[in-house]
């Protein structure tokens, strides 16, 4: 009897699986930046949505008691709240705000420990990488709880002057002489009088109506973002420094320390290209790094009387 013998199969060689293996990798490195891209355009839509609730919190704060809440009672280890912290019964964190007791310290008990526990994705940017773990035990303890929920958005002093002014081309010489459009005011606005902050927001217990935003809400700085790893005083809690200056420019690369934050403790973000900023009338808008730095600055002042509108 005659055998049959099976005909074997037809399989790939290995010309042909490499060359599938190729298209497969050039498919998967055509897809990748969009996929890429389309995440970070959904983490921006979200931290554009954080920055509108926050800046309706602040009206609707303000409808209640004719002011915005000032920023921070002053440096550094003073009982009172912080802007944040007075708007979470408006952000739908009455229990978090009646947990804390603000004729205390932030850096003392209860108000450490609630400061320790809490999480508030309201104020956390998801394009940052460190937003992933938003209560931080690197913060400034001397001002601040630590551990502590860490701050994305910042409130605006605009171009007040903080310590020190590195990057106006034409800073102050000393508190008495003429103010530049980049270095206004003193000290973060903690004086009073001619030295407190030219922003909606100060180092003060000064309060600030929405009408008294004399240049156009819709035409000045409210709110901001940053970026709390690459300043370790910026916290939800924080009683020193909850605000920021548009002394330094936008997205300054500057990676810094405590030791050195007046260079990097300005506004920025993980954003391609700019940051996003609440307006005084709670809109947001998305704002290049490339602006025009004085056009940064004379946004940044409630009342300086310039001709201005955000680009």
């Amino acid at each position: 009897m005659s055998r049959l013998r099976g005909r074997s199969q037809p399989g790939f060689t290995l010309v042909e699986l490499l060359v599938v293996i190729a298209i497969i990798g050039i498919l998967i490195a055509l897809l990748l930046p969009a996929v890429q891209a389309a995440r970070e355009a959904a983490r921006r839509s979200q931290c554009t949505n954080n920055l509108k609730q926050i800046g309706l919190a602040l009206h609707n704060y303000a409808d209640a008691r004719r002011v915005l809440p000032y920023a921070a009672p002053g440096c550094c280890n003073l009982p009172g709240g912080t802007w944040t912290t007075f708007i979470l019964p408006q952000l739908e964190q009455q229990a978090v705000y009646n947990s804390l007791n603000f004729g205390l310290q932030m850096t003392v008990a209860p108000n450490s420990t609630v400061a320790a526990a809490t999480n508030l994705s309201v104020f956390v940017c998801p394009s940052d990488p460190g937003a992933s773990q938003p209560i931080m035990s690197d913060r400034f303890a001397t001002h601040d709880p630590n551990p502590a929920m860490a701050l994305w958005y910042l409130g605006s002093m605009g171009p007040t002057q903080p310590d020190d002014c590195f990057y106006c081309p034409q800073p102050k010489a000393n508190a008495d002489s003429a103010d530049s459009f980049c270095c206004q005011g003193w000290n973060f606005g903690t004086p009073m009088g001619k030295y407190a902050s030219t922003g909606v927001f100060g180092r003060h217990v000064t309060e600030v109506k929405i009408d008294g935003i004399k240049d156009g809400a819709s035409n000045t700085w409210m709110v901001g973002e940053s970026l709390p790893k690459e300043c370790v005083f910026f916290g939800v809690f924080a009683q020193n420094f909850n605000i920021a200056g548009t002394e330094v420019p936008l997205n300054n690369p500057y990676n810094g320390n405590s030791s050195d934050w007046q260079h990097s403790c300005g506004y920025k973000s993980k954003h391609p290209g700019g940051a996003n900023f609440c307006l005084g009338d709670a809109s947001v808008r998305f704002v290049s790094q490339t602006i025009d730095y004085t056009l940064y600055n004379n946004l940044g002042t409630r009342e300086g009387g310039e001709a201005v509108s955000v680009p």
